[in-house]
């Protein structure tokens, strides 16, 4: 393929990329504070919507693998089928409270259920197929790139939705969010249908998926990244259900604190996407990700003392900052380690581990949380602890992966 070609898909992607999160940092950020205040949704509801996030995705990865494995040649098709099904999913949740209540939750959870397994599935593709128009040689500059573009345009949504709920009352201003959420949700659809591949691989048969996940299975790097990232994802997610819940009845913020704190984290995660990519030039991509995972420790635990905007604020700039490091290594880790022939039986392997192990968790933080605030609080301190002791592990055992 040539440079004109890839230089021609690569801006069709970015473009693709900045309408899709300028509608998912509306559809997914304000989807538990929608659930809360116009669904009345309660921790029990939550933590249910938590492990179907979680849990479907990881389902999505198993599913998907086997599926592209058996029609590789079709990667793109399902790029496009399922990633339109995500983002419009998720849209259309927002639109719940117009359907009578008694099927109100059963709804909005199906559709959240669908969107994450529809995404996890798109994500195994897009990986795919984009690892191979970017080339590993270009990969940490492009993807830090589109990353930083990615939150842009996140940061550009939460602000139109920070404005929408400064001047108009929740039920007003859900459906505004929702509608523009909606639009741009079929606007990266267009961009995402323009999209080829470039070098679509043979189909395979039931034994490459058996021998697919038997090699990827067996090599000691891979065995080694999996563990300490799925490891890590259940320290992350112990209190994944509980932030926003804590934010909006114990802090007592609003929906604008919910907009604003991620704004913040997302702007300071573009800036902070650029200056992680120079950093992991210099300090290679293991210690890049020990490093990072240690600066994400004292997150949880600072966040329950922080009862004012400013203050949840500044502990988001810092939280995106510090984010934009491990995902960043954690993407190229992904895309990189595994051979091209075991790509999608890796990502397969390590998100739909880390979602089902995350999912589980999450429920317990929830269940925890509901007997008392002091329960709750233990939550987030054990989540500190568990990302220290991460970030330790991760220095031992995550392999070393050479980009340049």
């Amino acid at each position: 393929m040539s440079d004109k070609e890839v230089s021609r898909l690569l801006k069709i992607w970015r473009a693709e990329v900045s309408t899709l999160n300028l509608s998912t940092s509306i559809s997914l950020t304000m989807a538990q504070p929608y659930a809360i205040k116009l669904l009345d949704f309660d921790l029990q509801l939550l933590g249910t919507m938590v492990l179907l996030q979680l849990g479907m995705a990881g389902v999505g990865y198993v599913f998907g693998s086997i599926l592209l494995s058996l029609f590789r040649s079709r990667r793109i098709i399902f790029w496009k089928l399922f990633g339109t099904l995500h983002r419009c999913l998720w849209a259309l949740a927002g639109f719940t409270h117009f359907l009578p209540k008694e099927y109100g939750a059963s709804f909005f959870l199906t559709s959240v259920a669908v969107a994450q397994f529809s995404g996890s599935l798109a994500g195994i593709a897009s990986g795919d197929v984009g690892a191979d128009i970017v080339s590993k040689e270009r990969a940490l500059k492009f993807y830090s790139s589109l990353n930083s573009l990615g939150l842009a345009s996140n940061s550009a949504g939460l602000i139109i939705t920070t404005a929408i709920f400064s001047f108009l009352p929740s039920n007003e201003g859900y459906l505004v969010a929702y509608t523009l959420s909606m639009s741009s949700a079929v606007a990266s659809s267009v961009f995402l249908n323009l999209l080829r591949d470039p070098n679509p691989p043979s189909k395979g048969s039931v034994s490459d998926v058996l021998r697919g996940f038997n090699d990827s299975l067996k090599d000691q790097d891979s065995n080694s990244y999996i563990i300490t990232v799925t490891l890590f994802t259940l320290a992350v997610n112990l209190p994944g259900a509980l932030w926003n819940y804590y934010l909006l009845t114990v802090i007592k913020g609003a929906e604008t604190w919910v907009t604003l704190k991620a704004i913040a984290a997302n702007i300071s995660q573009s800036i902070g996407f650029r200056v992680w990519g120079r950093i992991s030039r210099k300090l290679g991509l293991k210690r890049t990700l020990y490093v990072s995972i240690a600066l994400t420790s004292p997150i949880p635990a600072v966040f329950t003392f922080l009862y004012t905007l400013e203050g949840q604020v500044a502990l988001e700039m810092y939280s995106g900052f510090v984010w934009a490091g491990y995902n960043l290594a954690n993407n190229i880790y992904t895309l990189y380690l595994p051979k091209r022939t075991t790509r999608v039986y890796f990502i397969a392997v390590i998100n739909a581990t880390s979602n089902v192990i995350a999912s589980a968790t999450s429920r317990l933080g929830a269940q925890i949380a509901s007997i008392s605030l002091g329960a709750m609080n233990a939550v987030f301190y054990s989540s500190t602890a568990g990302r220290l002791l991460l970030s330790l592990i991760a220095k031992r055992k995550a392999p070393e992966l050479l980009v340049s």
